[in-house]
């Protein structure tokens, strides 16, 4: 599995060190940890004492985590999270509040070029070519149904894969999105089925039920994710760390786009003599159903 997180060049995060430290935690350690992760970048913004109260723990367990995870103090990690806080903030509507520094137009174009460059090559970087020709195989290995998910932001995402995906292959579902309409859908779902599975921070929690549900039947999961703390991760068979980092109050989703093509654009070429037939018909539907213009 593709294990880097954001800038290759960067210090571990706090993130990172969870993840990469998690197997040596106590039980106690392991609640804090649980604690952190889910309520960052908040959970580290309060004193070291307000952590232990919400997760019934002495102060000094969380201190010994700390420096466990490599850190001189609480006060370092603060530091941390504040510049990640400083750096993508979590939400629209935090990042709305944040000064105008005068910059120009021409200025905030070239940062956000400069951005979106480097997300792509952080997000392609921390991608092995055996973890994409892993992915390719599976999804090409004509074994069960494959569903895609992908809720609020990450919808263009999952829809994108399905479209391309659908020329390239039999089967191939984007799941609905609205919990009633998801359960519904996944009535069927057995050991041979594959689900490909889009969320970054603020994330889904229908898109992780429905990884979990496969996950319990032996099926696959495929997960575009943006942190190896993301709670999809513990549910797939493979994954892919997407960066999202922006210079406006959205995230930036061009490195899941050019991953996703990356991946559906492998699959095509495997399936260059299989297609040629479905795209023929597909060229004959279009007409039929006045799909385009031309």
């Amino acid at each position: 599995m593709s294990t880097a997180t954001g800038l290759a060049a960067d210090a571990p995060t706090l993130l990172d060190r969870l993840e990469s430290g998690r197997d040596a935690l106590t039980a106690r350690e392991t609640e804090i940890a649980r604690y952190v992760i889910a309520h960052y970048p908040e959970s580290c913004l309060d004193s070291a004492s307000a952590m232990a109260r919400a997760t019934g723990v002495s102060a000094a367990t969380v201190v010994r985590l700390f420096a466990k995870l490599g850190y001189a103090s609480f006060q370092e990690v603060q530091q941390e999270v504040r510049r990640e806080v400083s750096r993508k903030l979590h939400s629209p509507a935090e990042r709305v509040r944040l000064p105008e520094d005068g910059v120009s137009q021409g200025e905030i174009t070239a940062r956000t070029l400069e951005t979106e460059i480097d997300n792509i090559r952080a997000t392609f970087a921390a991608v092995s070519d055996r973890e994409i020709e892993a992915i390719v195989a599976r999804l090409c290995a004509g074994r069960g149904r494959i569903y895609v998910i992908g809720e609020k932001n990450s919808f263009p995402i999952a829809y994108y894969i399905q479209t391309h995906l659908n020329l390239c292959l039999p089967d191939v579902t984007l799941l609905e999105t609205g919990e009633a309409r998801i359960a519904d859908r996944l009535l069927w779902l057995n050991a041979d089925d594959l689900l490909i599975a889009i969320s970054i921070r603020r994330y889904s929690p229908n898109t992780t039920r429905a990884a979990a549900s496969l996950r319990e039947l032996g099926g696959d999961v495929i997960a575009l994710t943006d942190s190896p703390l993301s709670p999809l991760c513990p549910h797939a068979t493979h994954r892919l760390l997407i960066e999202t980092r922006s210079q406006s109050v959205f995230d930036s989703f061009t490195a899941a786009m050019s991953l996703s093509g990356l991946i559906v654009g492998a699959v095509a070429r495997r399936r260059r003599e299989a297609m040629l037939e479905i795209l023929r018909r597909g060229e004959r539907l279009y007409q039929t159903f006045g799909t385009f213009l031309g």
